[in-house]
């Protein structure tokens, strides 16, 4: 008969219930540590991702503008006026004092050829068929339409542009286009949309982009309200302010009349945006940028009338613009 062996039976005995109780108390204290590192890092998550959308919108606004504007066209930044009265521009107009010779290179030169009776009634009738155009004012000394931009208040501003892009090959649609950046109504929304913030105030204003590209040589302004000719694509909403302002070389400074700034109807050489809205947090937020075009940063002159220059004696010492003697 097989004997009772006290010490197996202590050796064999399970865990006590005070060492349950810590082991549940450090699982307990471990599982909230995992679900609350586990929903911080899903609220960072879902702030990231309304910050990234809320940048993301209203960088695409501005970079639509950006794409738009570097690309604006006008003759005016590469020729003049054309200027009938003055048949030298149709040729060489280096002979200014009329003596056969080039005025830079002492060289004869061949005398400017006046324009026909034909060619002059030509410019005559397109000079006519722009002055009661709403979108060309006049025509270059090459017979192109100078376009006339165009901004009746801070926060409207309608330009030509070369920056449209055909979608579909072969589409009777040109890479020009009229474009007008300007506020527009806000969205309707339902009172259950759960995308609606409260804190947003009531009232405001959308970032609307209009471009009309079917007939760049239309007369009139672009009208919204056209929507069979006229695409409107909404860049950015709970928009509380828009204001353009336009750059003056001579005066180097800012101005928010377009009509202040000398040419610049016809040749823009810069132009400051600044846009106040509210995001869909509802936070306030404000963005200004500067854009300039991609034409170099000359201003044609027209040769015809312009003065004669003498060229700058030559540097016989000192040091030049290169650092070279």
């Amino acid at each position: 008969m097989k004997r009772f062996n006290l010490t197996s039976v202590s050796n064999d005995r399970g865990f006590t219930l005070i060492e349950i109780l810590i082991a549940i108390t450090i699982m307990a204290f471990m599982t909230m540590g995992v679900v609350s590192i586990t929903q911080n890092a899903a609220d960072t998550m879902d702030r990231t991702t309304v910050l990234n959308k809320n940048n993301l919108q209203i960088e695409t606004a501005l970079s639509r503008f950006e794409w738009d504007f570097s690309q604006i066209y006008s003759p005016m930044y590469f020729s003049s006026v054309l200027n009938l009265a003055s048949a030298d521009q149709f040729g060489n107009s280096n002979d200014r004092d009329g003596d056969g010779r080039d005025d830079n290179t002492g060289k004869q030169i061949a005398p400017a050829t006046p324009l026909s009776p034909h060619l002059q009634e030509y410019y005559q009738r397109l000079i006519q068929r722009f002055e009661r155009n709403q979108h060309f004012g006049s025509l270059s000394k090459e017979g192109l339409p100078i376009p006339r931009f165009y901004s009746p208040d801070k926060t409207t501003f309608e330009f030509f542009t070369s920056s449209n892009r055909r979608k579909m090959e072969n589409t009777k649609q040109s890479h020009f286009a009229w474009v007008r950046y300007s506020l527009g109504e806000a969205i309707k929304r339902d009172n259950d949309d759960e995308d609606k913030n409260e804190s947003i105030p009531q009232g405001l204003k959308t970032l609307v982009r209009y471009y009309a590209a079917d007939d760049p040589y239309d007369d009139n302004r672009i009208d919204p309200e056209d929507v069979d000719h006229v695409k409107a694509a909404v860049l950015l909403e709970n928009v509380e302010s828009l204001d353009f302002q336009f750059w003056d070389m001579n005066a180097r400074k800012w101005e928010s009349n377009l009509r202040a700034v000398p040419g610049a109807e016809n040749a823009l050489r810069g132009i400051k945006l600044t846009v106040t809205w509210y995001d869909s947090t509802g936070y306030k937020r404000t963005a200004s940028r500067i854009y300039r075009n991609h034409w170099p940063m000359v201003v044609p002159q027209d040769t015809a009338a312009a003065p004669v220059t003498t060229a700058p004696p030559a540097n016989t010492g000192g040091t030049t613009a290169g650092g070279t003697r």
